[in-house]
């Protein structure tokens, strides 16, 4: 049976981390079936070509000729990082800050240096704030 990882938005109260996702589907395996059940490759692997899986997708889920080509950067020389860089992806899933340094969506830049790119963030966190305000106000 396929299986992926996703995350919502905020208005389902999650935190849009899909890394958290991944160090947390790995974390549960562990923790019902011990700490050999799944490693960090395994639970990439899942939030990735698994994810692509799910959705009936093969353009996605893997860097490879013909597929489309989103990637993201993590710095590496974060004190988050430190004395892990003997297993970049165990570093990846275990010790991986909340922001990505560069993110590139079908070859556009959409965050660079931790910077969103695409849109500016300011008005879009206040119509978002707002947006919860008038649902908030009439759920009740």
């Amino acid at each position: 049976m396929p299986v992926g990882l996703g995350v919502d938005g905020s208005a389902s109260n999650d935190g849009s981390q899909m890394v958290g996702e991944v160090w947390q589907a790995l974390l549960l395996q562990r923790v019902g079936f011990g700490p050999d059940a799944m490693t960090a490759r395994e639970a990439l692997e899942i939030a990735t070509l698994g994810g692509a899986s799910v959705l009936g997708r093969d353009d996605i889920g893997a860097l490879a000729p013909g597929k489309a080509a989103d990637f993201v950067f993590f710095d590496l020389a974060q004190l988050g990082f430190a004395g892990a860089l003997h297993d970049p992806v165990a570093a990846l899933v275990f010790c991986a800050p909340s922001q990505v340094d560069t993110s590139v969506v079908d070859g556009r830049v959409v965050v660079r240096h931790g910077q969103l790119m695409t849109v500016d963030l300011r008005t879009v966190v206040s119509r978002h704030n707002a947006f919860a305000e008038l649902l908030l106000a009439n759920a009740g």
